[in-house]
Order: structure tokens, then sequence, then C-alpha cells
């Protein structure tokens, strides 16, 4: 079997993986807080402590502190907006449409905190991505029960593009080893106290889901890192929009939802976007 076909494979499981978790957080977002679900989330990466514990004991060799300060609070306030919009009654395949968007938000980031030079046609991709995203939200902007739901998870695509960022940053200075291991320890740390002050004890089921979904995050974030091995980021993050459909699916099968025809168009349009982007970027790379 050849690289690509290893990184497709390794891709979709990704993909599999991402909505596996995304169902169990909109199923305990419930009944249990989004802030506690976030903190089990946030502290999955903590299980592999022999991996963070090496990492860590290379304390000294840390670069730009205040970079790996803003990463985690710009991952944990994406990871907390998430969860919140998969506790409300947004449906999973609008959730990832706008998730997905955030390669798109990196290009005006970029402009205006690293003074990345972009071309035309990296603008025009941009624009017209984003010109999908306001057609797929169209519909629940004019629900209640989805509009605080779309506003976080619009927050969420924002502040993880600007995590991105930093560790684009923070890579040419850091081990990446020591980069995931701050990152697990400080959001855990920030998530911790907020988290216990909501804290609502679980069921036996919900324990069940609650560890599942710390399985599923490193199941997920391993597979990524795997497909990203076996082929460059021009073949493997465009083949992210497979949670699209996969989310689609599950909508069907837990809740009965069907896609709205806005949503269908705008994922194409900002599956298209992000494709050019992706490739763009990697001819000035």
């Amino acid at each position: 079997m050849g690289s690509i076909a290893r990184a497709v494979l390794w891709a979709l499981a990704s993909s599999i993986t991402f909505q596996g978790l995304s169902t169990l957080m909109k199923l305990l977002g419930a009944t249990l807080p989004p802030l506690e679900i976030a903190f089990v989330r946030g502290a999955a990466a903590l299980a592999l402590l022999a991996v963070t514990w090496r990492a860590l004991k290379a304390w000294r060799s840390i670069r730009a502190p205040w970079i790996h300060g803003l990463r985690a609070g710009l991952g944990t306030i994406a990871l907390l907006c998430s969860v919140y919009a998969l506790s409300t009654s947004m449906p999973l395949a609008l959730v990832s449409v706008i998730l997905y968007s955030r390669i798109l938000v990196m290009i005006p980031l970029a402009r205006m905190t690293l003074g990345e030079r972009t071309s035309p046609r990296l603008w025009l991709a941009t624009i017209a991505g984003f010109a999908g995203v306001l057609l797929a939200v169209s519909p629940a902007l004019a629900l209640p029960d989805q509009l605080l739901g779309v506003l976080a998870i619009t927050a969420a695509a924002i502040t993880s593009a600007g995590s991105q960022l930093a560790v684009r940053r923070l890579t040419a200075t850091n081990p990446s080893s020591l980069i995931v291991a701050l990152y697990a320890l400080l959001s855990t740390i920030l998530l911790a106290a907020p988290a216990a002050a909501v804290w609502v004890p679980p069921s036996e089921a919900e324990m069940i889901g609650l560890l599942s979904i710390g399985l599923f995050g490193a199941a997920a974030l391993y597979c990524t890192a795997q497909a990203y091995r076996h082929a460059p980021a021009t073949i493997v993050a465009p083949l992210s929009f497979l949670e699209i459909p996969l989310a689609a699916g599950l909508d069907y099968l837990m809740w009965g939802k069907v896609p709205t025809w806005q949503t269908v168009i705008g994922a194409l349009v900002i599956v298209s976007a992000t494709y050019a982007v992706t490739r763009a970027q990697s001819v000035h790379a």
C-alpha cells in the first residue's frame, strides 16, 4: 500500500474518531456542564504521563513563554466554545462546517499578527470561503436555540486559528513535544477551577462517556499525526472535509436531522476555498 493510500486511511480514521468524539460531547452536553466536558477532554492529553514527563524535563529549553501562554489560552477557549456549541441544538454537520473554516481564518490573522504577505488569489479564495460560511449558517441565525451555538463555534474557529498560528511561531524555537506537553498542562490548569465550580457528579453511563471522550480524543490526534506522516498537508488537510458528510450521517441516524441546502452548498464552497488556500500556501512555502 502506497503512502498516499495510507494517508487517506488514517485521515478517514481521524474523521471517524473526531466525529465520534463530537457525538459523545453532544450527548453528554444534554446533562453535564460544558466546562466539565471540556476539562475532561483537555485533561485526556495528560493520560500519556510518560511522554508528557519526558517533554517537560526539557523545560530549560522553553523559548517565548508568553506565546506558550497565549496558545494555551486560545486553545482552551476554542475547546470550551466547541463543547458549548455541541451542547446546543446545532446539527453536527453545521458545527463541522464552521469549524472547518478555521484554515481560512488563518489568512487574515497571519497578515495582521505575523505580517505575512498574501497573494490576491489567496484573498479571493478566503473571501469565497467566508461567503460559504455565511450561506451555511443563514438558516440557524433565525433560530434562537441555535444562534448562541453559531456564535460559539465561530469563536472556536477564530481562536483555533490563532492557536495554530501561535504553534507556527513556537515550532521555530521549541521542540514539538514540549509544545504539546505545555499546552496539555496549561489548558488543564486553566479549566480545573472553573470545572470544579460547576462539577456535576456523573452517573455510571456518563462516566463511561467521559472516559470514552478521553480515548476518542487521543485516538483522533494520533490518527491525524499518522496521516501527516504519510502525506503532505496539501493532501491531508483537505481530507478533513470527510468529517462533514460523516457528521451529516450521524445527524440523521442519531437525531433525524437532514442538512439544509444552504449548509450543503456552503460546505462545498468552504471545502473548495480551503483546498485552494492549502495548495497556494504549499507553493509559496
